[in-house]
C-alpha cells in the first residue's frame, strides 16, 4: 500500500480503474493548502507537531513517504495546486474532505478559489466533511460542487441521520461502513441521497455493500477491490 497523500500514491490511483481520489486537506502556518490526512504530521512523516505551525517550507524538509517503507523515501507534503494539476486533465473525479475546518477558519472559500483557478468543472469535484455546518454553508455560496456529509460510527450508532435535512444542503451522504443497512439506504434514496461508505478494504465487504445498494466505495486500497471486476 502507498503513503496516503502522497505523489507516488496519486500517480498509482490515476493510473488504475478508480473513478476517484480523495484527499484531505489542511492549512500551514503561511496560509498553505496541503493535502495531508491527520492535523499533525507525526503518523505519516519522519517530523511531529501540528500542520498549523509549520510554514510550507519548513514541512518540505519531512519524509512522507518513509513510514511505509525505504522503498517509499523522499516522498514530500504535497500543496493542493499539486494535486489540482495532476487531476485537471484524469478522468477521475476529485473527493475532497475537509478537516477539522474550525481549525482553519475560510479554508472553504479558499478551496473554492483554487477550484476555481483550476477550472475545475463542477461534476469533477466532490466536497465532503463531518462538519454539517460547513457543508450546508457551502451550500449556500451556491459553489456548484456536489456536496456530502461524513457520517461517523460513533456519533450515529444509536441513532439515525436526518436525511431529510441533510439532503436539503447536501448530495451525499457517507457514512462509516458498519452504518450500512438496507434501512439507512432506503431512507437516503427516499430523500434523494447517493451514498458513498467508508474505509472499504476487504472484497466480501466490498461485494455485500454493492449488493446491498450503495453508490460507490470509499477506500484505501481500491487495488484489492478491483481485482474480480
Amino acid at each position: 500500500m502507498y503513503p496516503e497523500n502522497t505523489k507516488i500514491a496519486f500517480e498509482a490511483a490515476l493510473s488504475s480503474r478508480a473513478d476517484m481520489l480523495e484527499i484531505d486537506i489542511h492549512r500551514t502556518l503561511d496560509q498553505q493548502l496541503v493535502v495531508i490526512h491527520d492535523e499533525t504530521i507525526d503518523r505519516t512523516s519522519n517530523g511531529n507537531g501540528k500542520v498549523a505551525d509549520y510554514t510550507l517550507a519548513s514541512l518540505k524538509q519531512f519524509d512522507f513517504g518513509i513510514s511505509r517503507g525505504l522503498q517509499f523515501k523522499g516522498q514530500s507534503i504535497l500543496l493542493l495546486d499539486d494535486v489540482l494539476a495532476m487531476v485537471k486533465d484524469a478522468p477521475q473525479k476529485l473527493l475532497i474532505e475537509l478537516k477539522q475546518p474550525k481549525l482553519y477558519p475560510e479554508i472553504e472559500k479558499e478551496l473554492i478559489k483554487k477550484l476555481k483557478t483550476y477550472n475545475m468543472a463542477e461534476d469533477k469535484v466532490i466536497i465532503q466533511s463531518f462538519d454539517q455546518q460547513l457543508i450546508q454553508k457551502l451550500h449556500n455560496l451556491n459553489v456548484g460542487y456536489k456536496l456530502g456529509v461524513l457520517i461517523s460510527r460513533k456519533q450515529y450508532w444509536y441513532r439515525s441521520p436526518n436525511f431529510k435535512k441533510i439532503a436539503r444542503y447536501a448530495n451525499y451522504i457517507n457514512p462509516h461502513y458498519s452504518l450500512v443497512t438496507k434501512k439507512f439506504l432506503t431512507k437516503a434514496k427516499q430523500n434523494g441521497l447517493l451514498v458513498m461508505p467508508y474505509t472499504v478494504n476487504e472484497e466480501k465487504l466490498a461485494h455485500k455493500l454493492i449488493m446491498l445498494g450503495v453508490h460507490g466505495l470509499i477506500s484505501d486500497n481500491p487495488e484489492i477491490l478491483m481485482r474480480k471486476t
